[in-house]
Parts: C-alpha cells; sequence; structure tokens
C-alpha cells in the first residue's frame, strides 16, 4: 500500500489506541490496514480530529464487512470462524 490514490478511508477512530484492535483485526483477516492522521492524534490527545483506518481500494469491500462483524461482536471475533470471503490480489 504505497500509493495514497490506492488507499480509502474505510472507518476513523478517536485516537491511535482505539484505531490499532480495528487495524490488528484486519489484518488477522487478511486485510492489509494501516492509520492515517495519526501522528497530530498522538501530539495532542486532546486536540480536534480523527485517526483514520485506511485499506487498498480493492480490499475495502471485505473491510466493510468486517467493520459490520467488529461492531455487531467486538475486535474478539475468531476469524477462523468468518468466512469473508477470498483475498483479492
Amino acid at each position: 500500500m504505497s500509493r495514497a490514490d490506492d488507499l480509502c478511508v474505510i472507518t476513523s477512530a478517536h485516537s491511535v489506541m482505539e484505531a490499532a484492535p480495528i487495524v490488528a483485526a484486519l489484518e488477522r483477516a487478511g486485510i492489509k490496514a494501516m492509520t492515517g492522521n495519526a501522528a497530530s492524534a498522538t501530539a495532542i490527545p486532546e486536540a480536534m480530529g480523527e485517526v483514520e483506518i485506511l485499506v487498498a481500494n480493492h480490499d475495502a469491500p471485505r473491510a466493510h464487512t468486517l467493520l459490520e462483524l467488529i461492531e455487531e461482536h467486538g475486535v474478539d471475533v475468531d476469524w477462523s470462524q468468518v468466512d469473508v470471503g477470498q483475498p483479492e490480489e
């Protein structure tokens, strides 16, 4: 995931600590994910702004499906039991 135009924001979090388990859950499911805007959120935690969670455009549909599961069940989903389809290459 090196080109910014190949990435899309799938959600945002209020802090890096809130974003980290979401990114980890996506990556456990085989979706490369990263945070954006993290530097400003870390430097001044009380500042307005959010940490964006980014994935490759081609992974966005799967990532949105996983986010729905995360919202429904939390980040402690047993991903080995969830069928989210095959990763696109």
